[in-house]
């Protein structure tokens, strides 16, 4: 079955465009967000944490990295997510505290390992949003 030429134009034209979507999305790729996660993975400690630290994205030397809490999702929360025994403790509670302590110790470990990147100056936090939803909880 030949292509009559109008056709033949329209699927070059369709080729092209999808040739060069294909070459941009490969070229803004940053590889070092790979990296970065593959260092965290490699990482027993971070590794076996319920939460999973992800490089996000890189600007100029920070690299930007998935945080389970912020302003809008305060730790305790979080925590109650990972841990349901801890759901509806005191704020004071021991336990509670420990599992503070326990992601902050993770958190800052997270952020020493990727500092030790020469191409990485600091370390920025964004809040997982995606994470949350899905787990159904949506957060502006």
């Amino acid at each position: 079955m030949s292509l009559d030429r109008g056709t033949k134009i329209y699927a070059a034209v369709l080729a092209i465009v999808c040739l060069s979507l294909l070459l941009t999305w490969m070229l803004t790729l940053d590889m070092r967000l790979e990296e970065i996660d593959d260092m965290i993975d490699r990482d027993s400690e971070i590794a076996s944490y319920p939460y999973p630290f992800r490089a996000l994205e890189i600007e100029g030397t920070t690299a930007v990295l998935s945080s389970p809490r912020s302003n809008a999702m305060p730790a305790v929360r979080f925590l109650g997510l990972i841990k349901p025994r801890l759901k509806n403790l005191d704020e004071q509670d021991p336990a509670l505290i420990a599992a503070q302590k326990e992601l902050a110790e993770i958190q800052s470990r997270v952020r020493k390992l990727v500092l030790r990147r020469n191409d990485i100056d600091s370390v920025s936090w964004r809040l997982d949003k995606e994470w949350y939803a899905e787990r159904g909880i949506l957060l502006q």
